[in-house]
């Protein structure tokens, strides 16, 4: 039997509901919500645990919503569409104060703040996949391709360039796009040649009063309306002082914003390409550093740093820099996270050498999904 109605007992990571089987395992549901009655059919069986879908809804929750996509469901893009906004933020804080507690037995501070902008039309960065003359997304949980002609989360400019290919794409399998909000849409290939690139992937993003050079082809926050409150918590958090060093700094992105406050900038970045950009968007007394972050930190003294701000792929901070940061004193050491779970696990080892959490606040730059961001202000003592 594949088929059971179960109750969905709270949200997971990943955006699933979860619930139990008759035989006591973990049962995670995609589609479902909270204290709704569903009728599941399992798709995977595990030992431990079992996945599936929400086949049939019995009896909704008050916070379910109809889909505002024809695609939803098809497509690998969203997977909350059919969740309130209100429940969303809900769903995210109680899956993230889960993870701190599960993994660094630490209570977030109480009423921690989440930011959430625009639910539609706020996506400036997206990779598309070709199918045939279309482009198109990813299906879920699958390699295939669902052409589409319009998607209601990506920016206005992307948007109209998907709908009338505007920009004369280039006949390519995967194409990365990147809409600046300023009428400019760049994009980038893997077979582009340095001039090609040069022409069509080269951008600059206007923020806060700031003119930042990239590149469809480096990582750039895709959701440029609520930017701006990531900048200014991470202002507020950083304060003044001597030394700021900036790891995992891509294009610049925290220190250009950062810089008047502090006499001495360094920046560590291993990708050439966002230190080139780097040098054009940070003052020509900052030191920007070409090498891995964990590879600098175990060569290099960082006593007297004053504020050091770490903001890691989803992979989280590499071993052989925690140990690294586990010795050091920062004054103050500002996590900006992509993956609240790797983020609570470092936190988790950096709780072992004194570290507190000082402030969180959460950032929901892609709602309908269960993609959710963190800061952590973090002090020892």
């Amino acid at each position: 039997m594949n088929d059971f109605i179960l109750i969905m007992e709270k949200m997971a990571q990943g955006g699933s509901a979860l619930s139990h089987l008759p035989d006591g395992r973990v049962c995670f549901v995609d589609g479902a919500l909270i204290g709704e009655s569903v009728l599941v059919e399992l798709t995977q069986q595990k030992k431990d645990f079992a996945k599936g879908f929400a086949k049939k809804i019995v009896e909704p929750s008050l916070e379910r919503v109809t889909p505002f996509c024809p695609l939803y469901g098809k497509c690998g893009g969203c997977s909350l569409q059919h969740a309130s906004m209100k429940f969303q933020e809900q769903a995210a804080r109680e899956v993230v104060e889960e993870l701190f507690v599960r993994f660094a037995k630490e209570k977030l501070p109480p009423g921690w703040k989440i930011h959430f902008g625009s639910p539609f039309h706020y996506r400036n960065r997206a990779r598309f996949v070709r199918n045939g003359k279309q482009w198109g997304f990813r299906a879920r949980d699958s390699h295939d391709i669902i052409p589409l002609s319009d998607c209601p989360i990506l920016s206005s400019g992307l948007a109209q360039a998907l709908k009338e290919d505007s920009i004369h794409w280039p006949w390519v399998p995967e194409l990365n796009v990147f809409d600046n909000g300023d009428g400019c849409v760049s994009f980038y290939h893997e077979k582009m040649s340095p001039s090609e690139s040069l022409k069509k992937s080269e951008n600059t993003v206007s923020l806060m009063g700031q003119t930042l050079s990239m590149d469809a082809s480096v990582f750039f926050q895709s959701n440029l309306g609520l930017l701006p409150e990531l900048v200014k918590t991470v202002q507020n958090a950083a304060g003044t002082g001597h030394w700021l060093i900036d790891l995992f700094s891509g294009v610049g992105f925290f220190a250009s914003f950062l810089q008047d406050q502090f006499d001495r900038v360094t920046t560590v970045e291993r990708d050439s390409n966002c230190l080139r950009h780097a040098r054009k968007n940070l003052s020509a007394s900052s030191e920007e550093v070409s090498a891995p972050a964990e590879q600098w930190l175990g060569e290099n003294a960082i006593e007297g740093v004053d504020t050091l701000i770490v903001d890691p792929p989803r992979t989280g901070i590499p071993e052989s820099a925690l140990r690294v940061l586990c010795k050091a004193s920062p004054k103050k050491l500002l996590y900006v996270s992509c993956d609240p779970v790797t983020q609570a696990r470092d936190f988790a080892i950096l709780k072992t050498a004194g570290y507190k959490i000082v402030d969180a606040q959460g950032f929901g730059f892609y709602p309908q999904t269960s993609h959710f961001e963190m800061f952590l202000e973090l002090q020892k003592g």
